[in-house]
């Protein structure tokens, strides 16, 4: 009995197998079928495959710390911490960055014809804009690390995205295609959107550890900042439709101070 219920699924299993050799043998025959549809997928003017080759970058975290026998010690984040950011040795280091903005401009809105000589409305209307970016960074700490000198250069470069929109008392606003007799000429149009492009900024922090080194060492040990920066930054938000027609320019150039902490 338990050698039958061997052999029948074998037995099942011939047609089937019979099929796919038919099918396989058959296929040169239909290969050369005068319409070219059954021809080879492969066209003349691919070369050959032989092949891949990637240049991919990445964090790297290795996992020393979870080995049964170092128990809670930790050594690796005790050492290295547990940061995104490398190191380049005698320069600084590199790591990602994220930023999210917000704002808003209003005024009254124009009138298209003067009324008693006035342009101006009674109503307000309102540009909200959400810049975002993520970059990476690049930070020259080999001054403040190797040579005292509390300065570090910065520069960060990557992509943007601005979330916009027009909004008055009635809500988001709308603009609606016309001729020049006032007829419709589309559907109307949303006052919101996004646009894309590109972010560039550089900067130069000033390493507050230098004040007061002792002090800087107990508030590290005490709250895991290891450094306070003050910094300054100017900064190129071209965000001008990358990849996209027809988008509403939003970017701009700024420059931008404040206060940094390092963990």
């Amino acid at each position: 009995m338990s050698r039958s219920r061997h052999v029948a699924p074998l037995l099942a299993a011939l047609p089937i197998i019979t099929l796919a050799s038919l099918l396989t043998r058959a296929r040169p025959a239909l290969a050369d079928d005068e319409s070219g549809v059954l021809h080879a997928r492969h066209k003349s003017y691919e070369s050959p495959q032989n092949f891949a080759f990637e240049v991919r970058f990445g964090p790297y975290h290795p996992r020393v710390d979870t080995a049964p026998e170092l128990g809670n010690t930790g050594p690796y984040q005790a050492i290295f911490g547990d940061g995104m950011r490398g190191r380049i040795p005698h320069l600084g280091t590199i790591g990602p960055g994220f930023s999210v903005g917000y704002t808003s401009s209003s005024a009254y809105a124009p009138l298209v014809t003067p009324v008693n000589g006035s342009t101006l409305s009674g109503e307000t209307t309102t540009l909200m804009i959400i810049p975002m970016y993520a970059v990476a960074v690049i930070r020259i700490d080999v001054l403040s690390r190797e040579l005292h000198v509390p300065f570090v250069p910065y520069v960060k470069g990557g992509l943007g995205v601005g979330l916009w929109q027009a909004s008055n008392s009635g809500g988001t606003s709308s603009y609606t295609p016309k001729s020049a007799s006032g007829a419709a000429t589309g559907a109307p149009v949303k006052g919101e959107g996004h646009t894309v492009g590109t972010n560039l900024a550089v900067g130069l922090a000033l390493d507050l550890n230098f004040l007061d080194r002792r002090t800087s060492q107990g508030f590290d040990n005490t709250t895991g900042i290891n450094h306070t920066f003050l910094f300054g930054e100017l900064q190129d938000y071209n965000l001008n439709g990358l990849f996209q027609t027809n988008a509403m320019y939003i970017g701009n150039v700024n420059w931008t101070v404040g206060l940094g902490f390092e963990f």
